[in-house]
């Protein structure tokens, strides 16, 4: 399952943006992901000209790291606000997603969909930013509270759900990348990829960013991919598929595919890249979506 929904204009786009730099007070530092031969200087530079940040609480990184009553505490906090400033952007992504993935609703005692924020200043080389190849397992901080809440019986965590809102992209682009595609799901790709055209297709869906990947160990664990194997094989076999972002679009797909968040390159003083973020699972045969 992947597919991209329209759901914002160009003047609501402009209307999020704001509402999320109003809510800077809110905002959580994070810490920007680093190849592992990243030299520590180059880490830091990395740090100095890419600022991370999110706007909401996260099981993948409140609930992994710190326990769920921090995730839940948190949640309390952002859900309100989140509410208020974005009430009618949740309602008009339900309503774009709902005739895609059927019957859905936002799980009330859990975080809402949240924002990743990336603010960028100069980059002073062409590097390539990305982040580890992954599935979306973050569901499973969640399991003990929604097995207690819904019964296990009526929980398919067989075809998790996730998605990426964009509402700013950097001046070069940014984009998903999705490795080991099925046959189906490529032509799929491709579709998307001709309905929403951009050059940081052909910047990153190439043999040199496989072997940059493949170099970097660039893959999250639990996950394993033939591609960090000794007897890979032919390296053309793994070209990702690179759809881009498009702000006031929202791209959904199955979070059991291997996939990666691509960040761009060459970024200039003043880009951001700001992504309403959010995942699903299938209870009592419809949609519940959280954070």
């Amino acid at each position: 399952m992947i597919g991209i929904v329209e759901v914002l204009n160009d003047t609501e786009v402009e209307k999020v943006k704001q509402g999320v730099f109003d809510c800077v007070s809110l905002w959580k530092s994070r810490q920007n992901w680093h190849p592992t031969h990243d030299l520590p200087n180059y880490r830091q530079e990395t740090e100095n000209f890419m600022h991370y940040a999110t706007l909401g609480a996260t099981l993948y990184m409140d609930a992994s790291d710190n326990g769920w009553s921090y995730y839940e505490k948190h949640k309390n906090i952002t859900n309100r606000v989140l509410n208020m400033k974005f009430d009618w952007v949740y309602h008009k992504l339900i309503e774009a997603l709902t005739p895609h993935i059927g019957q859905c609703a936002y799980e009330p005692d859990m975080a809402l969909p949240g924002f990743h924020i990336y603010r960028f200043d100069d980059a002073p080389t062409p590097k390539k930013h990305h982040r580890c190849l992954h599935m979306d397992g973050q569901f499973m901080w969640a399991l003990p509270f929604l097995k207690e809440k819904y019964g296990k019986e009526n929980i398919d965590i067989k075809q998790p759900l996730s998605f990426t809102f964009t509402i700013t992209r950097p001046s070069r682009g940014s984009a998903i990348g999705f490795w080991g595609l099925p046959e189906a799901l490529r032509h799929q790709a491709e579709d998307l990829q001709k309905r929403y055209p951009h050059d940081i297709i052909d910047r990153y869906q190439n043999l040199d960013y496989v072997k940059e990947i493949r170099v970097q160990h660039a893959i999250e664990r639990p996950w394993k991919y033939k591609l960090f194997k000794a007897d890979c094989g032919d390296l053309e076999q793994y070209i990702p598929r690179i759809i881009p972002h498009t702000p006031g679009n929202s791209f959904y797909y199955s979070g059991m595919i291997i996939h990666q968040m691509i960040l761009g390159d060459t970024f200039s003083k003043g880009d951001t890249r700001i992504t309403l973020q959010g995942h699903g699972l299938r209870i009592n045969g419809h949609y519940k979506l959280f954070w």
